[in-house]
């Protein structure tokens, strides 16, 4: 896994960074990332880091990590071992790969849980893979990663609201920025039934940035 932001900086230095450009950037659409390259990817991962820092923060009572634009290497050695996420949130009820998309038009279920539709204004439909088998890679990866801590890790997928309308069958990983607050309400609660006690999301942390630094510590 590497990120893409320096180790050092803190959430609050990300936040004064990127206050000026978010909403501009938000709204780029990942073909116009990938073809300004990296440093656009890094500018947009950060718009959404602004956008959810305060949702989990309120969530999680301000216990939690974020970090965007990072890279994880979930099958070394392979054609293609990495894959991106635009954001990681580490919580004390579990870990999200937080990805952005922007599509345009409703966004509905198709005939296989991999592949959602997106139906434009005339009608004509666009079949996409789904941004939550996207993620799984990164899903696998990071669970094998906390396998000792007992640690859920799912993925969302935040869709800009500009656009775009979401069916009310989708699944609940995916969804609007408006959506995020009451997910995760239903991820603490659903935790707080089947466990004890909350995680220490410091040590999440430190082992996800220890396989980090493992990585990039490998010729």
């Amino acid at each position: 896994m590497k990120k893409h932001d320096q180790d050092a900086m803190s959430t609050h230095d990300l936040l004064n960074e990127t206050t000026s450009a978010a909403d501009n950037s938000f709204s780029h659409s990942r073909s116009t990332e990938a073809t300004n390259g990296a440093g656009n990817r890094q500018r947009v991962s950060r718009a959404l880091l602004m956008r959810i820092v305060p949702i989990f923060e309120r969530a999680c009572d301000g216990r939690v990590h974020l970090r965007p634009a990072i890279e994880l290497e979930h099958a070394p050695g392979t054609k293609n071992p990495i894959t991106l996420v635009d954001c990681l949130a580490i919580t004390p009820f579990g870990v999200f790969v937080v990805n952005r998309f922007d599509w345009t038009g409703l966004v509905k279920p198709w005939t296989s849980e991999d592949e959602l539709a997106v139906v434009d204004d005339l009608g004509g439909v666009t079949v996409h893979t789904s941004p939550l088998r996207r993620a799984k890679p990164a899903v696998r990866h990071l669970r094998l990663v906390l396998s000792q801590q007992e640690c859920p890790v799912e993925s969302i997928a935040v869709f800009g609201e500009a656009g775009c309308s979401l069916h009310p069958t989708v699944p609940d990983g995916i969804l609007t920025l408006p959506d995020l607050h009451y997910f995760l309400r239903t991820r603490l609660n659903r935790f707080r039934t089947t466990h004890r006690r909350y995680l220490d999301a410091d040590t999440l942390a430190s082992h996800i940035d220890w396989s980090c630094s493992h990585r990039r510590s490998r010729p």
